[in-house]
């Protein structure tokens, strides 16, 4: 690492968020250039694919609100997902106007492709932490970034 980016990463006006939209960048990043160079998913397509293979059936609103993409950016996904047979739509019965997705067999087989991206690319950024002790440490901090109770997440506020 140059030793400007270092400079940068220790001596800003937001250090910590910046730090963690590097690592974010790094991580994620990277992950989706090789799905979309390897299997040819945009960022929101394996996103979807992503959510799925952990929690179905899901509406588009409850990925956007997952993923933090905008709305707008899932719904094309779904339709192609939907066009290539790897999820399907069905209107909640709650209220029909929603529409919930869920994997096909081969999403799920794509899935499950998808997912194996997420975990290479994760592993070696995690290597650093050398005991279970100091990963469940930084587990723990950042689901309490995230598992708030006050309207932080809330981006229209």
């Amino acid at each position: 690492m140059r030793d400007s980016a270092k400079a940068m990463l220790t001596g800003n006006a937001i250090t910590t968020g910046y730090r963690i939209s590097f690592l974010a960048n790094y991580l994620m990043g990277v992950i989706y250039a090789r799905v979309q160079a390897d299997l040819g998913f945009n960022r929101a397509e394996a996103a979807i694919l992503f959510c799925l293979a952990h929690m179905t059936p899901l509406s588009g609103i409850e990925i956007a609100e997952m993923t933090g993409r905008p709305r707008n950016s899932i719904s094309p996904a779904v339709g192609k997902l939907v066009r290539l047979g790897l999820i399907a739509k069905e209107p909640a019965e709650q209220n029909r106007k929603i529409e919930l997705l869920s994997l096909t067999e081969e999403g799920r087989a794509m899935s499950e492709k998808v997912v194996a991206y997420f975990v290479a690319r994760e592993r070696p950024m995690l290597e650093p932490l050398a005991s279970t002790a100091e990963r469940e440490l930084l587990d723990g901090l950042l689901a309490r970034l995230i598992f708030r109770e006050d309207n932080w997440l809330d981006t229209t506020v």
